[in-house]
């Protein structure tokens, strides 16, 4: 029986397990609401160039709810130097047979409001911003370089165990561990998984061209190949391929593989150099049978887990962490158990429709255009031709991308956290 008297206990009102960006943005959260919150961080203290010196290569595309999160937990100060906005998303079908040019259509954010669809940020430049304002929070404990080795339950809640020999207890421990998540495991919570024959490519390029802020994902038989705009004459690419030939290429020296990236650029960037260091990423799904237990809540990949297509992501992610955080901070200022079930159980309930309906859509979307089946290629061009011909349809698709299906949670719509 663990010692909750120890005095190496540290005691909070939440403890989350997993410091990826959905975990921090939870604790950022929670901390400028003055809720006392453990963060239990695998990875290292921040590099000094988020470029060079990156773990994560990624960048997230963040819709403007994502964005209003952020500036609500007082992280997008931290962006907005590398922020590029998103002005325009060019979706492109190859040529097939004895087509001779490829069938595109363009989502224009112009046509709809006067703002982006959103803004570009690296990963490692989210993570950092994310961390200095955590270490601007009086209430949260940022322990880095630290894992969770057990996970204990009490009546006053789960008893964590952490690698630096340190224990703690909350009313409420978070899941924000990824798709392998050992906390949703170690509570019991069952999942299902897919994995699909893909591996995503990523890595940084600088070009002559301008990139005039539009991304481009054109699609291949193996998986879409994604340009995301990024500062100046900078993009990241998001290259899905058949696994075996993207570990070949991963392993390529950087005049092999660029050689093999210009080919899938086909000259739209002008002339390639590639920076920075190149990631690959298996793809797979995943969907946990529920996102609560008794004092405990999963969030982001530890409760779901998407294929990369149409930025869904980190924005589904955050997501949870705008209704979780919502609920948390009015029980707090109630006075009131941070860990009651019927809060589990709302939180639960606000959440699985709207992750169903976007894991559904993106398995659906990965499997129509990441086939060469010429059937489906022509399914995809008579669609393309009729977004690209019909507005209000093409509206619409734009509109439902930034929207959740169940409304809006308030702490993405630009209000501010109140203590």
């Amino acid at each position: 029986m663990t010692d909750q008297n120890s005095p190496a206990m540290l005691t909070n009102q939440v403890q989350i397990i997993g410091g990826g960006l959905a975990g921090l943005s939870l604790a950022a959260a929670l901390g400028t609401a003055d809720i006392k919150t453990l963060l239990v961080d695998l990875e290292p203290p921040l590099p000094e160039d988020p470029y060079q010196d990156a773990k994560d290569n990624r960048t997230t595309a963040l819709i403007q709810n994502s964005i209003n999160l952020l500036n609500a937990c007082g992280a997008w100060v931290g962006c907005q130097e590398y922020a590029t906005a998103l002005s325009v998303m060019r979706i492109v079908n190859l040529p097939r047979g004895k087509q001779k040019y490829p069938s595109s259509t363009d989502f224009d954010s112009r046509e709809i409001n006067d703002s982006p669809f959103g803004f570009n940020v690296p990963n490692a430049v989210l993570r950092r911003a994310l961390c200095t304002r955590l270490s601007e929070l009086p209430s949260v404990t940022h322990l880095t370089s630290t894992k969770m080795e057990t996970l204990e339950s009490s009546k006053n809640g789960y008893i964590l165990g952490l690698s630096n020999g340190q224990q703690s207890i909350a009313e409420l421990t978070v899941g924000a561990d990824g798709k392998n998540s050992p906390s949703r495991k170690a509570i019991g919570i069952k999942s299902m998984s897919w994995p699909y024959p893909q591996t995503a490519i990523t890595c940084y390029i600088e070009h002559s061209k301008p990139h005039q802020n539009i991304s481009t994902e054109t699609h291949y038989p193996a998986g879409p190949f994604t340009l995301v705009p990024m500062m100046g004459k900078r993009s990241s690419i998001v290259w899905v391929e058949e696994t075996a030939l993207a570990k070949k290429l991963l392993v390529q020296d950087d005049e092999s593989f660029t050689k093999a990236l210009k080919e899938k650029i086909k000259g739209r960037l002008g002339t390639v150099k590639l920076f920075g260091k190149r990631g690959g990423f298996p793809i797979s799904a995943m969907l946990s049978n529920s996102f609560h237990d008794q004092r405990f809540a999963l969030i982001a990949e530890a409760a779901h887990a998407l294929p990369p297509i149409a930025a869904q992501g980190l924005n589904l992610s955050l997501r949870d962490v705008a209704v979780l955080a919502e609920l948390l901070i009015d029980q707090n200022n109630k006075r009131s158990d941070l860990g009651d079930i019927q809060l589990l159980e709302d939180y639960d309930r606000a959440r699985r429709f709207d992750v169903f309906t976007r894991l559904a859509a993106a398995d659906g979307l990965n499997r129509f255009a990441s086939n060469d089946s010429a059937i489906l290629h022509k399914v995809r061009d008579l669609g393309l031709s009729a977004v690209r011909n019909f507005a209000p349809l093409r509206h619409f698709m734009m509109k439902s991308g930034m929207t959740s299906p169940l409304g809006t949670p308030s702490l993405m719509t630009g209000k501010e956290i109140k203590k």
